[in-house]
């Protein structure tokens, strides 16, 4: 992540005594700012839920077919 591609917005985050000072060792041990682990923590977790979701839409869709992985595989070639 870069300098000076973000917005300037702030987002005030309360964080347990524990995650800060987990949070703090990590910056010092990696000389990198607070908000580089908090964006990249929210960035993770905001494409695992994005899966998670899609997933979960598939999974509750009755027209969609599930199929076992051998049979997957069969269809793939591999």
């Amino acid at each position: 992540m870069r300098r000076g591609t973000y917005s300037k917005r702030v987002l005030p985050v309360r964080l347990t005594p524990k995650m800060e000072k987990q949070l703090e060792r990590l910056c010092e041990e990696t000389q990198r700012p607070k908000s580089y682990f908090v964006r990249k923590a929210l960035k993770d977790f905001l494409e695992e839920e994005s899966l998670y979701r899609m997933a979960l839409e598939r999974w509750m869709n009755k027209d969609d077919s599930i199929i076992t992985a051998k049979e997957m595989h069969e269809r793939l070639g591999i």
